[in-house]
């Protein structure tokens, strides 16, 4: 995958051998955070605007982007849009694989039975497919992954409040804060609740007082248009719960029944989990888990969230050598490592491989702490 990708890439200008953008989805970002660098807060929400700007960077006529990104994403990338696309690109994949690096760090250091298996724990990273596909889009999911890793670590640690206020910053994309506020609701961890309220507040506030109210205000319409563009932001059913209901029931308002039936029911399955005596690493890959599948938008590149899953999973499966699970747990996770890296199949097939593998997992950790009712509490 790499190396296709670094042939592909090695021509010079901002677009790629096949004739397409390089970093896709970075654009957006760039034109974005040219609107910022040159201060014309006018056009943050003008999509004939974007339009223009990036036909200037790219030239290709089938480049259209609908700006629903926070304001806050348009701030952290105006220092990038100082430089020409291609040197931003290349200094925000830096960034990526940085980010990237640290998440695997801080999450490794936690799975002590991984600590002897360098030789294949790091090449297992640089070929995981979540990163591939966030690398290939030039997206953001990565600042996600470092807010959950974060988090995840802040939870073993008993620092409920700290591991909220990780998950508050996720702010930015409102859809993954929501998420993971409705996780920790549902498993009445209220510190977790409270950081996450306060680390949300804070961040719009500081927003709206850089920004003013103008372009809140634009960001909030474009929010209550969403419902509206849905299948336009998204033309592909995502890898969530949401995704996989749209495919089985072209219906509307029966798939968002049943979409929000099954959100409920992972929500306390999860619940159940997380407030066991089960390991730690069982009851965090919960977590994870739930934010994934009960989010309304899930890209490929969302996937990279994955790797937390992988990361402790694999810790308990090389504690737990006598457990019968291993070899089913084990088999979903491959297929769900590989969802990234499948979006030429057809909608039914690959959510098998994200949708369906995530739920098994979940159904699975929910047996193992269901085969101990005792340590409910």
């Amino acid at each position: 995958m790499w190396t296709v990708w670094l042939v592909d890439m090695s021509v010079s200008g901002p677009t790629d051998r096949l004739g397409k953008v390089k970093g896709t989805d970075f654009l957006h970002f760039y034109v974005m955070g040219s609107i910022a660098h040159q201060g014309r807060w006018e056009q943050l929400f003008d999509v004939q605007a974007h339009y223009v700007r990036a036909q200037a960077v790219a030239g290709s006529a089938d480049v259209l982007f609908i700006p629903i990104e926070s304001p806050q994403v348009a701030l952290v990338f105006a220092p990038l849009a100082a430089h020409r696309y291609t040197v931003a690109l290349v200094l925000w994949l830096a960034v990526v694989f940085a980010m990237y690096s640290c998440s695997c760090w801080l999450m490794w250091r936690d799975c002590t039975a991984l600590h002897a298996h360098r030789d294949i724990v790091v090449p297992s990273c640089v070929a995981f497919p979540g990163l591939y596909s966030q690398v290939l889009h030039g997206q953001t999911a990565c600042v996600a992954l470092a807010a959950v890793a974060i988090a995840l670590h802040a939870l073993r640690r008993e620092r409920r409040f700290a591991a909220g206020l990780a998950l508050g910053s996720l702010v930015f994309k409102p859809h993954w804060a929501v998420a993971a506020g409705a996780v920790f609701f549902f498993a009445r961890e209220w510190r977790v609740v409270a950081g996450a309220v306060v680390a949300a507040v804070a961040q719009v506030a500081v927003t709206y007082l850089l920004l003013g109210a103008s372009v809140m205000n634009a960001y909030w319409r474009m929010l209550r248009a969403i419902p509206r563009i849905a299948d336009l932001l998204e033309p592909q059913p995502g890898h969530s719960l949401r995704g996989l209901v749209k495919v089985l029931i072209p219906f509307e308002p029966a798939a968002l029944l049943l979409y929000s039936a099954a959100a409920f029911v992972t929500l306390l399955i999860t619940a159940r989990v997380w407030r066991s005596d089960a390991p730690a690493d069982i009851r965090l890959s919960a977590i994870v888990l739930a934010m994934i599948l009960i989010s309304p938008h899930v890209n490929a590149y969302d996937l990279i969230l994955l790797a937390p899953v992988l990361f402790l999973l694999a810790n308990w499966l090389m504690l737990s050598s006598g457990d019968t699970r291993r070899r089913a747990l084990s088999t979903w996770l491959c297929m769900a490592l590989a969802a990234p890296i499948v979006g030429g199949l057809p909608a039914i097939l690959r959510l098998q491989f994200s949708v369906t593998a995530m739920a098994a997992i979940l159904f699975l950790l929910w047996r193992i702490v269901h085969e101990t009712p005792e340590s409910i509490h």
